[in-house]
């Protein structure tokens, strides 16, 4: 993976000044602010064939689907990794894979899907992309979790520990 690619993500999540939030769910609103779609996050138990994760977009909404047998922190990790396709407008595919029908796609008329991106390898440069971004959405979460803790349950005498046993930088 290129450093270049890499710098790219991260100056693409700063490039979208998003609001302080505590999980990357409740960047949501704002991504649909941002697409005028609706999102929505769907729970869906799948084979081990299947994607862990995908994003399917119709006319009015955009679908993320998820493994709801993972981990919390995993699912939000699926779910910034297809937020970040929907931000960098990804294309993906119009046709529905096969795995996607293992559980994914059930509530859906295949009629009504514009396009489908599932969470599966990497070694296309969109999911590479989407995998990045993602991880920078999550940063940028992880950011503000901790500001807001800090802000919020910091005393006086927490304030000045901290300042007291910061590291200093080696010579």
């Amino acid at each position: 993976m290129s450093a270049s690619v890499q710098r790219a993500s991260e100056r693409f999540v700063r490039s979208l000044s998003l609001p302080s939030v505590t999980g990357i769910r409740d960047l949501l609103p704002e991504v649909e602010r941002r697409t005028q779609r609706a999102v929505k996050l769907e729970p869906a138990e799948v084979g081990w064939s299947a994607p862990c994760g995908m994003w399917v977009a119709t006319a009015e909404t955009h679908y993320i689907f998820y493994d709801p047998r993972t981990s919390i922190a995993h699912q939000d990790h699926i779910i910034a990794h297809e937020v970040a396709h929907i931000l960098k407008r990804h294309q993906g595919q119009r046709k529905v894979p096969v795995e996607a029908t293992e559980g994914l796609l059930t509530l859906l008329d295949p009629e009504l899907i514009q396009s489908v991106l599932g969470r599966a390898q990497y070694d296309d440069a969109e999911e590479l992309e989407a995998e990045l971004v993602g991880t920078y959405l999550q940063a940028h979460v992880h950011h503000h979790q901790k500001y807001q803790v800090a802000i919020s349950d910091e005393t006086e005498s927490d304030r000045v520990a901290r300042t007291f046993l910061r590291r200093r930088p080696s010579p």
